[in-house]
């Protein structure tokens, strides 16, 4: 095991620069203020990232110096909680590759690195490690959505993680095995989940799984020069239990509507509404078939049922936010929603409860507002810690 207790990973400090997030230009490019100047930047991560990613965001960047790209900076880190979030996945390797070596993944202490990248079927699995009796094929995951004590893999689809997961429990015999390292870049977390709001599919393959692949969980503490100490390196506890009561397509959704002109529109029984420019929030729920719902409302072809129905023949779907609950919290997540929003459309959506309204009005883009992604990260992330007293 290395004497040192703390390993830099971009060089010294003074290869790291300074900067101030202004937008996202596309999945691996953003535009930040250095030195007072625009700059693009590439972008080494092509999750989501609403709750990293703010206009005015502290980030950290060194300078490109691949002739292969057109930029001259790379975004390596932002700050979250005032303290720096690992944005690049691919360094996640190198993380990785140094905590097995050091023998600080508790499960991993007597396993030695063979390769790294190994081609496994149709897939290239990250590590290749034996402890001298069993092979094991690890992934590696990079987690930076995290709310509070618990931290969630992943912040957007993944098809090819639940191929991974499939191909990896295909190993499990005496001799092979697969696994997967979720590291997560915050050590305030204490527990570890797949994301079920967002990727269903990913979170059933994982606790289908859970007893034919080896799942470890940890997080790191990164300091401003994106140096880590061993000492503050920790396991977070993946509470099973929870994804059992948890695992149904069933909840409330936020449906971001956009509408690039003011317009008059016929809304069923309520007649004609002037709808202003801007985006819109229509709260719905299904406790059955959540994602069924959300595609039907993704149509263009659909019988006319509801108030959104007749909406989305003249606006665009924006984004579509699932909330998934076995508890109906429609009502609960409407009334946060609309103490955020510029305005309502009075009795949209909402006959068959006592609220005003479902419909709500916001000037700019709500993603881009921090409340915002704070409220939907409380219905997903804080209400299970609650819940489950965590």
């Amino acid at each position: 095991m290395s004497t040192n207790n703390k390993i830099n990973f971009y060089l010294t400090s003074q290869n790291l620069i300074e900067g101030v997030f202004i937008k996202r230009v596309n999945r691996f490019v953003v535009e930040c203020l250095i030195d007072g100047k625009r700059q693009l930047a590439h972008l080494p991560n092509p999750g989501r990232l609403w709750e990293l990613l703010y206009q005015g965001s502290k980030i950290l960047l060194y300078k490109s110096t691949s002739k292969e790209r057109n930029l001259n900076y790379t975004a390596v880190a932002v700050y979250k909680n005032s303290k720096p979030v690992l944005l690049h996945t691919s360094r996640t390797n190198s993380v990785a590759e140094w905590l097995i070596q050091n023998q600080l993944i508790n499960e991993l202490k007597d396993f030695k690195i063979l390769s790294r990248e190994k081609n496994l079927n149709h897939s290239r699995i990250d590590f290749h490690l034996t402890d001298g009796k069993i092979e094991l094929f690890l992934e590696v995951k990079s987690c930076t959505l995290f709310h509070h004590k618990l931290a969630m893999f992943p912040d957007a689809i993944t098809e090819r993680g639940s191929k991974h997961l499939i191909e990896l429990a295909e190993l499990n015999s005496s001799d092979k095995t697969g696994g997967v390292l979720f590291l997560v870049h915050s050590n305030d977390t204490e527990y570890f989940l797949p994301e079920f709001h967002t990727d269903l599919k990913f979170a059933r393959k994982f606790y289908e799984l859970k007893d034919k692949i080896k799942f470890f969980a940890y997080s790191l503490d990164w300091s401003n020069s994106l140096s880590l100490d061993q000492n503050k390196i920790k396991r977070l506890k993946i509470p099973f239990d929870i994804l059992e009561n948890e695992l149904e397509d069933s909840g409330t959704y936020i449906l971001i509507i956009h509408n690039n002109q003011k317009q008059k529109i016929e809304i069923g029984h309520l007649g004609k509404i002037e709808f202003d420019k801007g985006y819109y929030c229509y709260t719905g729920s299904a406790m059955q078939n959540l994602t069924k719902r959300v595609e039907r409302h993704k149509r263009k072809i659909k019988n006319h049922h509801w108030h959104i129905d007749y909406l989305l023949d003249k606006m665009k779907i924006y984004k579509s936010i699932e909330i998934r609950s076995p508890e109906k919290l429609e009502c609960e997540v409407a009334i946060s929603v609309k103490n955020l929003s510029d305005g309502e459309i009075k009795n949209f959506g909402s006959s068959d409860c006592g609220c005003n309204s479902h419909l709500f009005f916001f000037n700019e883009n709500p993603l881009h507002r921090k409340d915002f992604i704070e409220l939907i990260l409380d219905f997903r992330m804080k209400r299970l810690i609650e819940k489950y007293n965590l």
